[in-house]
């Protein structure tokens, strides 16, 4: 059925992976693009549009109560991308599960932290406008398994067809990670992108 699919969903690539190292991984760690999410996946560029604006927040409010430093890195709390939490009560809306059957596949929900380094710099005239320059990376996990009583949207298959796998030792659940960068530059304390760029690719 694996192989059937290889050959007749090329939709479901990132999926298709991400099932077969469940059966062949021996439980080794394994990362996905988010590269790739962002790009095929509504839900994926939601996420990265609004962990640009949480990171440009962060620095801005930063900057603001560390005495204005040229120089600054920040690491953000998890925040859960497809499942709620009283902390991020807007989360269903900013950090969507994702909307496309391949990546429903291969990562579900799943957990997001950010992480920057900033560079601020501020000309020595009264009232200049701080311009930013804030290298963000956008890093992302999930354990990737099959939970009893839940089952596949797409097909409505139950996840104890495939749980039972792990039980009898067949199949292995196993760590799955990414990161994302991008170089953000702003001027300002008004959220919102006026240039960014890939500064390093994603894995």
């Amino acid at each position: 059925m694996l192989e059937t699919a290889n050959a007749l969903r090329p939709d479901l690539k990132d999926g298709i992976e991400a099932y077969r190292h469940f059966l062949n991984g021996e439980g080794k760690p394994k990362s996905f693009s988010y590269e790739r999410y962002i790009s095929n996946d509504i839900s994926g560029r939601t996420t990265l549009r609004n962990s640009i604006l949480d990171a440009q927040d962060a620095a801005i409010k930063l900057w603001k109560t560390k005495g204005k430093p040229r120089k600054f890195i920040f690491t953000g709390p998890q925040i859960p991308c497809g499942a709620g939490n009283q902390k991020y009560n807007h989360v269903h809306n900013n950090f969507p599960y994702p909307a496309t059957e391949n990546w429903q596949k291969a990562i579900g929900a799943h957990v997001i932290w950010l992480s920057g380094e900033v560079t601020v710099t501020q000309h020595n005239l009264p009232n200049s406008t701080p311009e930013f320059s804030m290298d963000m990376v956008l890093h992302a996990a999930d354990q990737y398994n099959f939970n009893p009583g839940a089952k596949d949207i797409a097909t409505g298959e139950p996840d104890n067809e495939n749980g039972r796998f792990v039980v009898v030792g067949f199949a292995h659940g196993y760590r799955h990670t990414a990161t994302l960068r991008r170089n953000i530059k702003w001027k300002g304390f008004n959220q919102g992108v006026s240039s960014s760029s890939l500064k390093i690719s994603s894995r």
